[in-house]
């Protein structure tokens, strides 16, 4: 009997010798699941040249058994069956009713999540070569190369913003773009009616290379922003000219009204058809999370002269993605989790079901002084905190590109302000030959810093902090400086000096350390007794060297 260990892929091929116009629309597939006390049902998907496959992620150990059902007799009532044996993994991302806004994984603990963010994407057309907007995509192998370089710096998350990303007006690469069947690259027209295997099978290759490293993988399923912006939506694959079935007359009424409306008939075959083909194919990834959309941020800030408000109020964006969130949590039989995108501060859009945890980007009126910017971006932490679950930056637009101690203090915001902090946007292919663009672009040997600075953050917090058991609280610090606290009250506290300060603050009985997050090492380390408890961090003339980390344990719970 065959094997496959808990939360991995079980697959099996059929073949169907039958003459036919669309084999993707014309057969019914599934498969039933089931074992002792549990069972599930999975779509099965045309994979080219008469192949059918099922494909199936075991959640318990024990042996599973499977039934086809389709409506070609030749497919129908097949069984099978296989043992599920013990994990190899920690399994996938999920959430803790006790803890809602942290990750945790399948087998029960928490897991401490260091995100680059969204994937660096399309450029803008700035000066350089590879920032142009007709340049080359990136391949597959790029894509695993750059998930390489993060996970050995100790970063285990991605966010999509590539899969229906529309800046380039031909296809470079047909398997980077669309999921749909590219009849025309140079005009960039798809076939609807059908699906692009060579997209898809690039995807299992990334996804089952990200689940290879531990690396989470928020895959864009639909995307709202370039109706807002003409040159995206006239290369985007729903527009009508380019074989979608949407209107073509960008940020108009119709456009709007047609996309956002739970009743188009035509979106919900289409999109519906494309949401149960990838969760056919990918759902089974354990490395996969699904972003419903992206940077619908921006439609919250449109100027009236696009789109009068009253065409298009939040409450019916809102309800377009509880839709496709519930039509997703329909077809995924594993649950994995959802999130709405690029949602903003909007109570309507963060606490609606179906948006499992917050992704957004730094507040769209930031101050641009950094110290300022700092300040707007810990109190962001206490603004989401209340919505109980985790909250991702897909990217900070205010750091620089490049200025990677603006960014490691930014990352350390994140962390002692109860969020995830995501990097500076990058309108760049990420690989090139000798490594990451990001190197290239700004004249750097080896790897930019920011990913060393990156696995301190992260091999501290795995080792030392209970921060799953922590909130965001700076109510309880005196503080002379910029502090950011993140605390248990009275059994630990972690305390964030941006530029130098001290702090005054009442703590238990234990120890405290003083961790340098621009290499690792403890420089300051004691004891402390109950009650008022003063610190003042290391004093330096360099601007760069002036954050400090304290962290403060009581005691039983050594540091």
């Amino acid at each position: 009997m065959r094997s496959v260990a808990k939360w991995e892929i079980f697959e099996e091929s059929f073949q169907l010798k039958e003459k036919l116009d669309n084999p993707f629309v014309e057969v019914d597939l599934s498969a039933r699941f089931y074992t002792e006390g549990a069972a599930y049902t999975v779509d099965g998907f045309y994979d080219g040249e008469d192949v059918w496959r099922i494909r199936f992620s075991p959640m318990h150990e024990g042996v599973w058994r499977y039934v086809t059902r389709s409506n070609k007799p030749a497919l129908n009532g097949l069984t099978g069956e296989f043992t599920c044996t013990k994990a190899i993994s920690r399994g996938p991302l999920v959430l803790n009713p006790q803890f809602p806004n942290w990750f945790f994984r399948e087998d029960g603990e928490a897991q401490l999540i260091v995100n680059d963010g969204w994937f660096p994407h399309t450029a803008n057309g700035h000066e350089l070569p590879f920032e142009d907007l007709e340049f080359q995509q990136p391949s597959g192998s790029d894509f695993n190369r750059f998930f390489d370089i993060l996970a050995d710096h100790g970063v285990n998350m991605v966010v999509g913003m590539s899969e229906l990303y529309a800046r380039q007006s031909s296809i470079t690469d047909t398997s980077f773009v669309w999921p749909w069947r590219i009849v025309d690259a140079e005009k960039n027209l798809i076939d609807k009616e059908r699906f692009n295997l060579e997209f898809y099978r690039r995807w299992e290759d990334n996804l089952a290379h990200a689940a290879k490293r531990d690396l989470f993988y928020a895959f864009e399923l639909l995307y709202d922003n370039s109706l807002i912006r003409p040159r995206e939506w006239n290369n985007h694959p729903y527009n009508e000219k380019n074989g979608g079935w949407l209107t073509s007359d960008p940020g108009t009424d119709v456009c709007w009204r047609n996309l956002f409306d739970v009743n188009n008939e035509q979106s919900k075959k289409y999109l519906g058809r494309y949401i149960r083909y990838t969760m056919a194919r990918l759902a089974c990834y354990r490395s996969v999370l699904w972003e419903v959309g992206a940077e619908n941020a921006n439609l919250a800030v449109l100027p009236e002269r696009m789109l009068p408000k009253a065409l298009m109020p939040v409450e019916r964006v809102a309800e377009w993605y509880r839709y496709w969130a519930r039509y997703i949590e329909l077809h995924d039989p594993y649950g994995r989790l959802r999130t709405f995108g690029d949602t903003t501060y909007h109570p309507l859009m963060v606490t609606a079901h179906g948006n499992d945890f917050v992704l957004t980007q730094d507040p769209r009126n930031y101050p641009r002084n950094p110290l300022a910017y700092y300040t707007a971006m810990r109190d962001y932490g206490s603004l989401y905190w209340q919505f109980c679950r985790p909250m991702v930056i897909g990217e900070m637009t205010s750091s620089n590109n490049g200025n990677y101690e603006r960014e490691r203090r930014m990352y350390w915001i994140g962390m002692t302000s109860g969020y995830i902090m995501g990097r500076s946007d990058r309108h760049f292919a990420p690989m090139c030959e000798d490594g990451l663009m990001e190197s290239k672009k700004f004249d750097i040997e080896g790897i930019p810093v920011i990913y060393e600075y990156l696995r301190i953050l992260r091999e501290y917090v795995e080792k030392n902090v209970r921060f799953w058991r922590m909130r965001p609280a700076n109510e309880l610090v005196e503080s002379k400086g910029l502090t950011c606290t993140l605390a248990a009250e009275d059994e630990e506290y972690l305390i964030y000096f941006v530029n130098g300060g001290s702090v005054e603050l009442n703590v238990p009985k234990g120890r405290y350390r003083l961790l340098d997050p621009r290499n690792g090492k403890i420089v300051q380390e004691g004891c402390c007794e109950e009650g008022a408890f003063k610190f003042d961090a290391p004093a330096s003339d360099n601007e760069n060297d002036t954050d400090w980390v304290l962290h403060i344990k009581a005691e039983g719970f050594d540091c």
